[in-house]
């Protein structure tokens, strides 16, 4: 038989099509990963970043607490001094 001249370059193309397909569609799922690793990632950090204002807000409350305690005494030690 014969080979056709349109034929002989068909299959390259079509294997080169495929190929670049499955290319594609590997690297949109390891974009998509990352991205979703970013995502995650930032998630995270917001979380901490919740933690983090949290606990400096209670130890802002816990050092003027103090202050107001200290002050308490040093009223009374005044107060009994006299």
């Amino acid at each position: 038989m014969p080979r056709h001249p349109h034929r002989r370059h068909a299959r390259p193309t079509a294997l080169l099509t495929a190929c670049l397909c499955l290319a594609a569609s590997l690297s949109a799922c390891g974009l998509g990963d990352s991205g979703s690793a970013t995502v995650t990632a930032a998630k995270l950090k917001a979380s901490e970043a919740e933690n983090a204002l949290a606990t400096k807000e209670k130890l802002e409350q816990q050092i003027a607490d103090t202050q107001q305690q200290a002050a308490q005494r040093q009223k009374e030690i005044e107060a009994a001094t006299r």
